[in-house]
């Protein structure tokens, strides 16, 4: 805390300065490494608003993804709309810079937001199913077989599917997924 109050002064001494750049960076930095990912993400968004060719971009790119990635509750049950922010900073990270030093932590994190995205679909498609809603179960492992492909859930899906076509009594459907 003292830290950032260190920061602003410079950067309210200083306003035109490198070093109120490099302040405005490092208060970002504090609240990240504070843990307090919103206050990180919003000083991260506005230095990327502030700076959009500074040297670090991949860096704070990066950190921004991190930081709403981090905001994403341990549980698939809870909301999950932070994901897709993270996303695309990470994409942004892997895409704009492909160079950078962070492109695989970025491309790791990435897989795990999707993860936690397919895991979620999955737990409404067996919540639908369980309800014997099998309309809504099969437009689910449908989704999830879509939107998400080759995150370990595709036979799962596919079988659910067959299933849910099944007892929904489209047996055309239920055949050209068991024929998969």
């Amino acid at each position: 805390e003292r830290a950032i109050v260190k920061y602003q002064e410079v950067k309210n001494k200083f306003p035109y300065s490198k070093f109120a750049t490099m302040a405005e960076l490092a208060i970002a930095d504090c609240h990240f490494k504070d843990e307090s990912y919103t206050e990180a993400q919003v000083s991260y968004q506005s230095f990327k608003e502030l700076h959009p060719k500074h040297p670090q971009s991949d860096y704070v790119t990066f950190r921004l993804g991190t930081s709403f990635f981090k905001q994403l509750p341990p549980t698939i049950d809870r909301d999950l709309s932070l994901a897709g922010s993270a996303i695309l900073y990470f994409d942004e990270v892997i895409s704009q810079y492909p160079n950078s030093e962070f492109v695989k932590e970025a491309k790791e994190s990435r897989e795990a937001a999707y993860k936690m995205l397919a895991e979620k679909e999955k737990y409404i498609a067996d919540f639908y199913f369980s309800r014997k809603n099998y309309e809504s179960a099969l437009s689910r492992y449908e989704g999830l077989m879509k939107k998400y492909p080759g995150l370990g859930l595709d036979a799962k899906a596919l079988s659910m599917a067959a299933q849910s076509a099944k007892r929904a009594g489209d047996l055309d459907k239920a055949r050209a997924y068991v024929s998969e």
